[in-house]
């Protein structure tokens, strides 16, 4: 009997230790669930945040309204001509003439360009890179272009150092819609036609920054020369006029698969 008593304790015993074994590990499992939760809340604080709404919205609102932008220059004209005479039947060149027109409006949107909805809007954020685009037209003109007209007075000349670079500050609010808020944003160009946006929220707490490297083409179109005699007297040739203009364009386009975001979960 007391053998058989012992045996009853014994197991009451193991049944009761294995139960608080089984209490401490759900306890343990329960604490380190905890844990993990409270490490990943600053993780996913974003997400329920009015400010991380609004910012993200308000970048990927600007690069939709800006998908498809196209700029186009005006036509640059290089024009050399060359005058030549003959004497005593010899032929001797008289002078070289080179003249380069930068037109006085420089570019504008091309036609064809998708994006509108931002023109002539309060942002004023098109006509901004517009007026950036204009300013860095005589950097991509070819400098013997510029070599050939340097004893020209009143002929444009090259550029001796870049440009500063262009800040712009702008902000995007939704009207009647108190839960967006205010985003303040940030366009910064250097010389090149690439785009810098940044957007940040009231607080400055979350900022998104936005690179969008421009698609830049060059079109180079090479006159046929045109020679021009003149014949004084009889069928002599003594003088002659040599004529080519060469032409450039540049073009800039802005699509939505050449942009990166950074420092935020934006999809």
């Amino acid at each position: 009997m007391k053998n058989d008593f012992a045996k009853l304790n014994f197991r009451r015993g193991a049944s009761i230790m294995i139960a608080l074994i089984i209490f401490l590990l759900c306890a343990l499992a329960g604490v380190s669930a905890f844990l993990m939760a409270a490490t990943n809340v600053g993780r996913y604080a974003h997400t329920e945040e009015q400010e991380y709404y609004s910012v993200s919205s308000a970048a990927l609102m600007v690069v939709d309204m800006l998908d498809g932008l196209k700029y186009e220059s005006g036509k640059i004209t290089y024009v050399y001509e060359r005058f030549w005479e003959s004497i005593n039947g010899s032929q001797r060149t008289a002078s070289d003439q080179y003249t380069l027109t930068i037109p006085a409006e420089r570019g504008n949107w091309s036609k064809d360009s998708e994006a509108g909805t931002l023109r002539g809007s309060h942002l004023r954020l098109c006509s901004t890179i517009l007026s950036r685009c204009n300013e860095l037209i005589p950097y991509f003109v070819p400098g013997e272009w510029y070599d050939g007209v340097k004893n020209n007075e009143g002929a444009p000349k090259k550029p001796e150092k870049d440009l500063a670079p262009v800040e712009f500050n702008f902000t995007v609010t939704v009207p009647d819609d108190n839960r967006f808020g205010t985003v303040k944003c940030k366009l910064v160009m250097n010389t090149s036609y690439d785009l810098n946006l940044t957007f940040s929220g009231e607080n400055g707490e979350y900022a998104i920054s936005v690179y969008w490297q421009a698609a830049l083409s060059q079109t180079k179109t090479a006159g046929n020369p045109i020679y021009d005699y003149t014949t004084p007297t009889g069928e002599q040739y003594t003088k002659g006029h040599l004529t080519q203009t060469d032409e450039l364009t540049i073009t800039a386009k802005w699509k939505k698969d050449n942009v990166t975001i950074s420092r935020g979960a934006v999809q």
